[in-house]
């Protein structure tokens, strides 16, 4: 059976180097820090400012080609072309006998991605965060309220947190728990893609102005969280296959 192993959030497998519990805990211990330091210690306006012109009043590469129509809309388009592919290849494992071993991890990463996307662009809605082209310290018309402050019932509502664009890529998260559940040798490498793509994504909207950085971390960690929650629940009561060579050594070990 093409699945993994039984999973607890405590559970210790001897081949990982890390528990499910740790893939949780780290990662927040971090998120929190880095969100400290961006978002209550200047951060986040220390590295926007970088890209503002404060003589000509505006972000030079807000309308730039390269940023807002490859890296932006470009980006938008090509991960809609990723998850249609999925989806298709999703629909066709599900008809095809021979590719019912795909039906699992892809399930799992459609809706993980779609999670993602989903979530973020829910909370958007509801933090009322302003973004950095918004605000009075960066050539807009808007009053600069962080996430903890109580911003007027009267004031224009903001839609730029957690930072949308990059969702897309860091929900390529997924990718990294179906590389663990199928054991290979460095699932790490899996993260690539959507550190690549993800962090890609966010420093072009950080250039343009779009956001501060903690919005896409926020996005990134939520991201994570999200695969991480999908992954124990769909693989939590279901066997991890063992490969042939693993099966080959544990009969020799019996042998001897």
């Amino acid at each position: 059976m093409d699945t993994c192993k039984s999973i607890a959030p405590n559970a210790v497998w001897a081949h990982k180097r890390f528990t499910l519990a740790e893939l949780a805990i780290w990662p927040t211990v971090v998120y929190f820090y880095t969100l400290a330091v961006l978002h209550i210690g200047g951060g986040d306006e220390w590295i926007v400012s970088a890209f503002y012109d404060p003589q000509r009043h505006v972000f030079p590469l807000k309308h730039n080609f390269w940023t807002q129509t490859v890296m932006h809309d470009g980006g938008h388009e090509l991960m809609l072309v990723v998850g249609i592919v999925l989806l298709a290849v999703l629909a066709a494992a599900m008809r095809i006998q021979r590719w019912r071993h795909l039906r699992r991890p892809l399930t799992f990463i459609v809706l993980s991605m779609a999670a993602c996307v989903i979530t973020i662009n829910l909370g958007k809605q509801v933090t009322n965060m302003d973004c950095p082209w918004d605000l009075t310290e960066f050539g807009g018309q808007r009053v600069h309220y962080s996430l903890l402050q109580d911003k007027p019932d009267d004031a224009p509502r903001g839609h730029c947190f957690p930072g949308g664009h990059s969702s897309s890529g860091f929900a390529l998260f997924a990718l990294f728990f179906v590389a663990r559940c199928y054991g290979y040798r460095r699932p790490s490498i899996a993260l690539l893609p959507a550190f690549a793509i993800g962090g890609s994504f966010a420093l072009d909207q950080w250039a343009r102005g779009a956001h501060f950085p903690s919005h896409d971390i926020t996005t990134a960690y939520i991201c994570w969280m999200i695969a991480l929650t999908a992954y124990w629940r769909l693989y939590s009561r279901a066997p991890q296959p063992v490969s042939p060579v693993k099966k080959e050594l544990g009969e020799l070990d019996d042998y001897q």
